[in-house]
């Protein structure tokens, strides 16, 4: 999960709640399946991706409005400002993942060289819209995917639609991935496609846009909403979203609402970012979110999620055959496995992303820096 962090602004809480988002995903695919209690399996920990998708939508369009409106304030060109954002994001997201790629490559695991041309250009998720079927531990990659053909059409929207019809263009792109959703997985067999395409990601990746948009255009009005109210909401959402999915109502019951899963939890994390982005959350919350260990988790949430489904097959594979250790708890599993993941993320960090960051320094945005 890549690091989109707002250039003029920065965010603790939203730095934990990238830290939840990962680790709900880690839950998803290393042990919810071992729960022994039907309603446990239903709960969204899977949702944690489409959690970032709204970090992410935020932070980068709040990124692409603050240029856009400064160069147009001063009558710079926009070109510079959009060659610097994607040489910025290249530097954030393609190290590592290119490095993955090729090491993977390189002892012939698991389906890489099969999959080789899909990862390569970032258009994973489009494989897996076409064939319906899950590519191993490469699956997770599908969101990076997302996050890349995002990049590419997002900016030019956001730096070049008339302002006067901005906001009306983001809720559209909202709206047409729920319909588009729907429709893929009732009306055609690429089911896989409702989860996996950039367009049937929209709705939470256009809903951290739309606050984004907010922030910046109407600023008075983000500031000035109860953050009560909006905490309050958020809660109920959720309460509302675990009774129908996972508590009390009979699965099959909703079958019609499972492809509106992820939305509706977009709907709570859509309210977690409007109030972390506020630095909103107090007591327990404010002391989760904004504790150093949380913190640093969040930051280094990208190689977390990146390595984090190759770490059973590393285990097995490599580790296990010097420990020799014979385990039959999944709960062991679980912390062996996020153990090995944040050693390996924090080492890539220091070794590798960090010192590559520093680059960014020769790719600013503007023409003539302010003073």
């Amino acid at each position: 999960m890549t690091d989109s962090r707002s250039e003029n602004s920065y965010y603790k809480q939203i730095d934990g709640l990238r830290f939840i988002s990962v680790f709900g995903v880690m839950v998803a695919h290393w042990y919810q399946n071992s729960f022994h209690r039907e309603y446990l399996k239903e709960l969204p920990f899977g949702t944690g991706v489409v959690f970032f998708f709204v970090i992410s939508g935020f932070l980068i369009t709040q990124i692409l409005l603050r240029f856009r409106l400064r160069n147009e304030t001063e009558g710079n060109s926009q070109g510079k400002s959009i060659l610097s954002f994607y040489m910025r994001r290249t530097l954030r997201i393609f190290p590592i993942y290119y490095l993955t790629i090729f090491v993977l490559y390189a002892i012939d695991f698991d389906q890489s060289h099969a999959l080789l041309p899909w990862l390569l250009t970032y258009t994973l998720n489009i494989q897996m819209a076409i064939t319906n079927n899950l590519p191993g531990a490469f699956t997770h990659l599908w969101s990076l995917a997302v996050e890349e053909q995002f990049y590419l059409f997002w900016t030019f929207i956001i730096v070049f639609a008339p302002k006067k019809f901005l906001k009306h263009l983001i809720i559209l792109f909202i709206l047409i991935s729920l319909a588009l959703k729907y429709y893929m997985f009732y009306k055609t067999s690429r089911w896989l496609g409702a989860n996996t395409l950039v367009i049937t990601n929209m709705h939470s990746l256009g809903l951290g846009g739309l606050l984004a948009y907010y922030e910046v255009f109407r600023r008075e009005k983000f500031y000035t909403i109860g953050l009560g109210k909006m905490k309050a909401a958020m809660w109920l959402v959720l309460a509302v979203i675990l009774f129908l999915f996972a508590a009390f109502v009979p699965y099959d019951k909703l079958e019609f609402l499972k492809p509106y899963n992820d939305p509706l939890m977009t709907i709570v994390y859509g309210l977690a970012v409007f109030v972390a982005a506020r630095n909103g959350f107090v007591g327990l919350g404010k002391y989760f979110l904004e504790n150093k260990v949380v913190v640093y988790f969040g930051r280094i949430s990208y190689g977390l999620y990146m390595y984090h489904l190759f770490m059973s097959p590393f285990y097995f594979n490599f580790v296990n055959h010097f420990l020799h250790w014979n385990i039959t708890n999944d709960k062991i599993y679980f912390v062996i496995f996020f153990v090995l993941d944040v050693l390996l993320a924090t080492l890539s960090w220091f070794i590798i992303e960090k010192p590559i960051l520093g680059l960014k320094k020769h790719f600013t945005y503007f023409l003539k820096e302010k003073k």
